[in-house]
């Protein structure tokens, strides 16, 4: 068998399997999104310790906390669901500016 390096492969076939590269021309980073998300999952973190000392009556405590664990995970799966939606736009929108 021959070594890794040595290795004979067509191009078309690395051209597949390789990730699409990005036009310079429309170079992009996006900074938004990573810290929205950040913040939300530092609200469903903290959310226990803060209604911990805001509610007293420990059914109602217990209530609310559940109740912050789900509106967290809804608004987190929303965010990773635009973060996907937006990606397959902009990978569309290269493949056409790039043809």
């Amino acid at each position: 068998m021959e070594p890794h390096a040595a290795q004979n492969y067509s191009k078309s076939n690395y051209q597949d399997t390789a990730h699409p590269r990005q036009c310079f021309q429309h170079a992009h980073t996006s900074v938004g999104a990573g810290s929205a998300g950040h913040w939300i999952r530092m609200a469903g973190i903290l959310s226990p310790l803060i209604i911990g000392e805001l509610v007293k009556n420990p059914d109602k405590r217990w209530r609310w906390i559940r109740i912050s664990a789900v509106a967290t995970a809804l608004v987190s799966e929303g965010l990773y669901t635009q973060r996907v939606r937006q990606r397959r736009e902009e990978e569309e929108e290269h493949r056409q500016h790039c043809r």
